[in-house]
């Protein structure tokens, strides 16, 4: 059963929902029933290994979220996916989440992670957190996502073509999450005009994507999940975390909201012991 949290806004009378806790109802433990089949809205279907650093998390055994791997031992992830729970299935190398004999796949489970310590979930603020794995990712199709360097901050990516990937539902109506990873590309808007609708709840710690009318982005389940930018050495890095959408559903037209990793580089490397580029 999905969870809809709505918030409301200071100023806008639009509201926002965070996209965690979709039932995942997919075959890794006996009892559990597949998935209808469902994808990221629009977009492709992944091969395996096109994503080597996405992961899949289950929540407590029953929610769902997306996540990367940012170092051999660290996923990223919201904060709302870690929110009040207690243990996180994290599986990479996966390219059909149900598929536990795909060759590339490795799982770990873990009671550690960690929220933003001032995480809020009435303002979505600080929607971050990671998990520690408790062992070492690594092999063929697996491999940690670049994050932003130092000299990315302050860098708006407002025009750019960024992607965006993720199991999460294809539509409004689907009740569940995919079983094929899906991606789809998609485009960074100014700030102000993400504010335009959701008023201002947006700030300089979130980033926003066009949903192309509600036919391109993100959806119940692919929360915490990796938006990349493929930069101009041929390397994707991570620069948002899907966080939230609109309580009109996510073919509603309303813009996709990340949280924007540039803002918590600090808190990264203080928390993930990763090194940040200069």
């Amino acid at each position: 059963m999905k969870v809809l949290i709505a918030c409301l806004f200071l100023v806008a009378a639009a509201q926002a929902t965070e996209w965690a806790k979709v039932r995942p109802v997919y075959k890794t433990r006996p009892g559990l029933r597949p998935v209808i089949p469902g994808k990221i809205i629009g977009g492709g279907v992944a091969t395996l290994g096109q994503f080597p650093y996405q992961a899949g998390v289950t929540i407590d055994f029953g929610g769902f979220c997306g996540g990367s791997l940012i170092s051999e031992s660290v996923a990223l992830t919201a904060a709302h996916c870690i929110d009040g729970a207690f243990i996180w299935e994290v599986v990479l190398g996966a390219q059909n989440i149900n598929d536990n004999s795909e060759p590339t796949r490795q799982t770990f489970v873990s009671q550690n992670a960690q929220l933003h310590e001032n995480y809020n979930p009435n303002t979505i603020n600080n929607d971050i957190g990671i998990i520690n794995l408790g062992g070492v990712a690594s092999g063929a199709g697996i491999s940690p996502v670049r994050l932003p360097s130092r000299s990315q901050v302050g860098t708006t990516f407002t025009g750019d073509r960024v992607r965006v990937s993720g199991w999460g539902r294809f539509s409004d109506s689907n009740p569940s999450i995919s079983p094929e990873l899906k991606f789809v590309d998609v485009t960074v808007l100014a700030n102000a005009d993400c504010a335009s609708y959701y008023g201002n709840i947006i700030n300089d710690s979130k980033i926003c994507v066009d949903t192309n009318g509600g036919t391109e982005g993100t959806c119940n389940g692919d929360s915490g999940g990796p938006l990349v930018v493929t930069e101009s050495d041929g390397e994707v890095t991570e620069i948002g975390i899907v966080s939230f959408g609109s309580s009109a559903g996510c073919e509603s037209g309303a813009p996709a909201a990340f949280t924007r990793v540039t803002e918590y580089l600090d808190w990264l490397e203080a928390n993930a012991g990763v090194t940040i580029r200069p």
